[in-house]
């Protein structure tokens, strides 16, 4: 018989209790390995999405290959598109394309069409993108956003209707000024000549306060991100003036100052504007349009002498 000594038990028990610490130790390195490969994946992922996130929401757009609308329709009718954010599409619910053609019609014997489609809240950079989607491509529930068929129908002047959202929504004044850029080299690729409308009056504080806490909180931390003063619309409207002069596009568009049309000292009268202060009614289309009429029938016949529709 064999007979274990004292001493080879001692000798096995410590072989035995160096094996599990070493196989302790081995998986407390495999669970730190674990868990560090488990937080690089969690830092990447989030790294994406906050990369994803900051392209979206305040870079601009990257301009897209430039599509063709085709030769003007043989016929001698004015056509203007407008194009934007709640205030074209307020346009278009409040039957103003009527309201325009009728101003329209003591300026010229020629027929005019109206065509206004707009989306409530699209930033510069949305208005951008619609530009480049089809109805007939598009599932239904975004067929309403989609300005393409508009432009296909070869307006001769295309109002831009957009940046109060980008205003309120505390976007920088370059991802806005960058954008409208793009709507504007779109335009005139398909001779169309772009209607740049200066960022009206608005009631921007009024406006904040309609929505959630949670809402202002998160656009003035955007803010102090993007550094646009809050409240305050000037930065906006001149960095417009900047990049027409920069980028030598004021050439080719017709400007419309926000002063040449809203009521100086209006105070947001509801004479004018709706409640909420920031979209006008009914009334101040009327007195939109008869401005922008006045402005593309004066363009339209100091261009139409040499040639150019």
């Amino acid at each position: 018989m064999y007979i274990i000594t004292k001493k080879q038990c001692i000798f096995a028990c410590g072989m035995e209790h160096d094996t599990v610490h070493r196989l302790l130790v081995r998986i407390r390195k495999q669970k730190w390995l674990w868990w560090s490969l488990v937080l690089i994946a969690v830092l990447s992922y989030s790294s994406y999405h906050a990369y994803q996130f900051i392209d979206r929401e305040f870079m601009v757009a990257q301009e897209l290959p430039y599509y063709h609308v085709g030769p003007r329709p043989n016929d001698d009718t004015l056509r203007v598109a407008i194009i934007g954010d709640s205030w074209a599409a307020f346009h278009l619910t409040l039957g103003c394309d009527t309201l325009f053609q009728q101003y329209g019609a003591k300026w010229t014997k020629k027929p005019i069409k109206c065509m206004s489609n707009g989306t409530g809240g699209a930033k510069s950079k949305e208005v951008y993108y619609y530009m480049f989607r089809d109805h007939t491509q598009e599932p239904a529930w975004m067929q309403a956003v989609c300005t393409q068929p508009l432009l296909e129908q070869h307006p001769d002047y295309c109002v831009i209707m957009v940046g109060i959202n980008d205003t309120w929504k505390k976007r920088p004044v370059s991802y806005y000024t960058g954008n409208y850029r793009l709507i504007i080299r779109l335009l005139l690729a398909n001779d169309i000549r772009p209607v740049v409308m200066e960022i009206p009056d608005f009631e921007m504080g009024e406006w904040l306060n309609t929505h959630r806490r949670r809402q202002r909180l998160l656009y003035r931390l955007y803010a102090h991100f993007t550094g646009v003063v809050e409240d305050d619309i000037t930065p906006f409207r001149k960095g417009l003036r900047k990049m027409l002069k920069d980028t030598r596009l004021g050439d080719s568009v017709l400007f419309i100052p926000a002063d040449r049309w809203i009521p100086h000292g209006h105070h947001y009268s509801e004479d004018f504007y709706q409640e909420d202060h920031v979209h006008i009614n009914y009334q101040g289309y009327r007195v939109l349009d008869s401005c922008m009429v006045s402005e593309i029938m004066n363009d339209y016949h100091k261009r139409a002498p040499h040639g150019t529709k």
